[in-house]
């Protein structure tokens, strides 16, 4: 495939990201540890599935820190946010009585504290590779079809795995996945 358009940060009207295929979806509330990546750890790289993207120093790293301990930092499922956006878009964790588990705590050694990201994105599934430059990518990655490409608060691109949208937006029953909508049966 030629590499003719990447999607790149820029702002975007909601009549555009509905003309281009994209929905809204809300975020669902689910704990992430975060902090800022200091100086002495920058540029930090982040290994996803079609690049590797590069935190800056300053940049949040957020964590899901799932239910198993992990032996370091980078084990656990990470990304980073601009700064900026994350004040934007992610919240004090406000769940009351709440007391953290043995990843969480783990990860609060690190000097992680409990956010949620209370903001939706627009996104769409691809149906075919695209190429997408993210703020924290060098260059722009060609991502498969059938991975999502969200577009955040700030205009900005990323992709992410199936399973990874489905468990963090609220993503309406389809016909593919045997949901609500699949009513094609005929009584008789």
């Amino acid at each position: 495939m030629a590499q003719t358009r990447a999607y790149k940060q820029r702002t975007r009207t909601t009549d555009e990201l509905i003309a281009e295929g994209f929905a809204y979806y809300e975020r669902k509330k689910q704990l992430v540890m975060a902090a800022r990546l200091p100086a002495d750890r920058a540029p930090m790289p982040i290994r996803y599935p079609f690049e590797v993207a590069y935190a800056e120093a300053g940049d949040v790293l957020c964590f899901d820190p799932g239910k198993m301990l992990q032996r370091t930092l980078t084990d656990y499922d990470h990304w980073s946010v601009k700064p900026a956006i994350f004040l934007k878009t992610y919240r004090r964790w406000d769940q009351p009585g709440w007391k953290p588990n043995a990843t969480e705590l783990h990860l609060m050694r690190y000097g992680c504290r409990p956010y949620y990201k209370h903001k939706g994105v627009w996104a769409r599934q691809l149906t075919h590779d695209t190429w997408v430059h993210s703020l924290e990518s060098r260059e722009p990655v060609r991502v498969q079809a059938g991975m999502w490409l969200a577009i955040g608060e700030g205009g900005e691109p990323w992709h992410i795995e199936d399973d990874k949208f489905h468990a963090r937006y609220v993503v309406p029953e389809s016909p593919r996945r045997g949901g609500l909508l699949n009513l094609r049966r005929t009584s008789r």
